[in-house]
């Protein structure tokens, strides 16, 4: 399996826990007294589940986070649109609306300019 097609969240976990043996190891070969070799696998495995949930509930966080903040921009766009709709069809409305008041009034001064 390619490290691409992984989904991110595992990339990060195991890139951040990786980093994290190596100085775990690192660590205890140099540094530490008295070294229990049998408990870094299972520090090292417990890091891999504590890091992969937190990066994979953060990551679906951010996921519903950024398809919440499209859905926002898209409803804002919708309403921008149906709003120029709206003032396009106002417009059309007052400019027959206009033509009818105007024809009306024309017809009306023609009769009293009869009489």
């Amino acid at each position: 399996m390619k490290w691409q097609n992984l989904p991110r969240w595992i990339r990060d976990t195991l890139s951040v826990v990786g980093a994290m043996a190596v100085l775990l190891i690192i660590y205890d070969a140099f540094f530490a007294k008295n070294v229990n070799w049998v408990l870094v696998p299972i520090q090292i495995v417990v890091a891999l589940l504590a890091v992969g949930v937190w990066s994979y509930f953060s990551y679906r966080s951010q996921q519903k986070r950024k398809l919440a903040e499209e859905q926002k921009q898209a409803a804002a766009k919708q309403r921008a649109i149906d709003r120029e709709k709206r003032q396009v069809e106002a417009a059309k409305t007052a400019a027959e609306t206009r033509e009818k008041n105007l024809a009306r009034n024309q017809a009306h001064q023609q009769q009293r300019h009869h009489e």
